[in-house]
């Protein structure tokens, strides 16, 4: 026995809009759950703090000074 689904248009339009989130929900979760992992390492969120920090002292290099702190020149790269 087959059974045959019918919807109206109504549904059809919701169904369709419902198909057209799914992928946009798997790629927030997928976004959502990266961040946990990034929240819940104690080292790298340490890390970030001391970047922060360094950034509010204005403890920045400019890339120019970076390539020359390393002994490297831009043709190195």
């Amino acid at each position: 026995m087959t059974v045959e689904a019918v919807f109206t248009v109504e549904e059809k339009i919701k169904l369709q809009k419902l198909t057209e989130e799914v992928p946009k929900l798997r790629l927030r979760v997928k976004e959502l759950e990266e961040t946990l992992e990034i929240l819940s390492n104690k080292e790298l969120m340490q890390s970030i703090e001391v970047s922060e920090k360094e950034i509010t002292e204005n403890r920045l290099f400019s890339r120019s000074e970076a390539l020359k702190e390393l002994g490297l020149n831009e043709e190195d790269l």
